[in-house]
């Protein structure tokens, strides 16, 4: 089995792919529909149709496999410290007299002195 290594390049390159075999697929469709309503169906449209799906079946199996080994690259590449030391929660300032103030304004449109919580 061959090892291959999926850049984002790749994943965006899959993507335009699929988006091109469904306008194709979405024109065939269209060109079936005038030959029907002018009474003249074609089996050779028809062969080309089922010929356009399993293209783009197989095309989006692809991108999948892409999006899948990417996602799975991205996940390597994050570098977690084994150990975090102990350190502030998340959204908290600490200020020089050591008390820890929330980062971001309250939810309520209520002033900080006159908190009154929303009633559900």
């Amino acid at each position: 089995m061959v090892s291959t290594r999926y850049r984002p390049k790749d994943l965006k390159l899959a993507r335009r792919h699929i988006v091109k075999a469904a306008h194709r697929v979405a024109d065939q469709e269209m060109l079936i529909k005038k030959l029907l309503r002018k009474g003249r169906p074609s089996g050779s449209a028809y062969a080309l149709l089922s010929r356009l799906y399993d293209d783009q079946r197989r095309k989006l199996d692809r991108l999948k496999l892409i999006e899948a080994m990417v996602e799975v690259e991205g996940q390597l590449c994050v570098d977690v410290p084994s150990n975090p030391g102990p350190s502030a929660p998340p959204f908290a300032i600490v200020h020089s007299s050591g008390i820890s103030l929330p980062d971001r304004q309250p939810a309520t449109p209520c002033s900080a002195d006159v908190w009154r919580p929303y009633l559900v």
